[in-house]
């Protein structure tokens, strides 16, 4: 995967090369890392089942189910790519809305207006 190095950059520490190949701003970038933070992270891994559980009844539910699969944990750099293409489809859509105020809120980065 040519983004995996990227990716990893990005989990150890939030870097201008992150930002360049992602799309996103540095904000947004360091928002996706305090929302996988905010989720509890055990040994660099997430629980999907929690992630799972803050979306049920979200509108974006069934594509992050889709994005997930089976998979029962996310590393960063599953997380992060998850929420990039997400970013940047919100982006896409709703081109006045500033994304760069992400906190450990995750339905910030899937709410619908």
């Amino acid at each position: 995967m040519g983004n995996s190095n990227i990716t990893q950059t990005c989990n150890q520490d939030i870097s201008q090369s992150c930002q360049q190949n992602s799309g996103l701003t540095q904000q947004e970038i360091e928002g996706i890392k305090n929302v996988f933070n905010s989720l509890d992270p055990k040994n660099g891994v997430i629980s999907t089942e929690t992630l799972r559980k803050l979306y049920r009844d979200s509108y974006d539910a069934p594509k992050l189910n889709d994005q997930i699969g089976n998979r029962e944990t996310l590393t960063f750099q599953e997380f992060f790519e998850v929420m990039r293409i997400n970013m940047l489809e919100k982006k896409k859509n709703f081109p006045n809305v500033e994304f760069n105020d992400i906190d450990g809120n995750v339905q910030l980065c899937f709410c619908q207006p």
